[in-house]
């Protein structure tokens, strides 16, 4: 049983890999600071857009530390 575990763990692991190298880098776009604080400034009433931006900002910081 733990043999099978594995093996269906090994298969279904096996193709992430080559899926994440393979693909392009995405595009980040770069905004003038002005435009960011006045962007803070209008998150700052809207909490849930606010949550979605930073989830956002978490997406490009990664995207920044892998496709250099």
């Amino acid at each position: 049983m733990r043999q099978l575990v594995r093996l269906s763990a090994l298969v279904l692991l096996s193709g992430c890999g080559a899926g994440i190298s393979d693909r392009p880098c995405p595009r980040v776009t770069e905004f003038r600071a002005e435009l960011q604080q006045q962007a803070a400034a209008e998150l700052a009433i809207a909490p849930a857009l606010a949550r979605m931006m930073d989830a956002m900002a978490a997406d490009r910081a990664f995207n920044r530390a892998i496709c250099r």
